[in-house]
């Protein structure tokens, strides 16, 4: 069984967020330092600068960021581990077809039914 930093719930909790995914699109094309997701989030959004870090320790505690110093400046980063851990914790949930004949479940739309 696969190891977590945190529990799936945990992680659906985290990402759940809109401000929080907000931020990691911010991060997707790469890293940011405080002050530009600050004024991002800011602008969109209209939430103070403690918000925004708070929202920031979320993502970092979560393991769905990094964070690095360099002289003043702190600059965050996605942690591709934390998705990584939870695209495999979901994996286990792949749907299957049962055997014909069965009654186990494993459609995500019953049959005969349009998808």
């Amino acid at each position: 069984m696969p190891e977590f930093k945190v529990l799936p719930m945990d992680a659906f909790g985290v990402l759940g967020n809109p401000t929080r995914r907000y931020i990691l699109e911010l991060l997707a094309s790469g890293e940011k330092n405080s002050g530009t997701i600050t004024r991002a989030i800011s602008e969109q959004q209209g939430i103070s600068e403690a918000a925004v870090s708070q929202h920031l320790k979320a993502l970092l505690d979560n393991g769905f960021a990094t964070v690095r110093q360099a002289g003043m400046h702190r600059y965050y980063a996605i942690d591709i581990e934390g998705f990584h851990r939870l695209i495999g914790w979901m994996s286990r949930f792949q749907f299957r077809h049962p055997s014909p004949g069965s009654h186990g479940c494993g459609h995500a739309v019953p049959p005969g039914r349009d998808r």
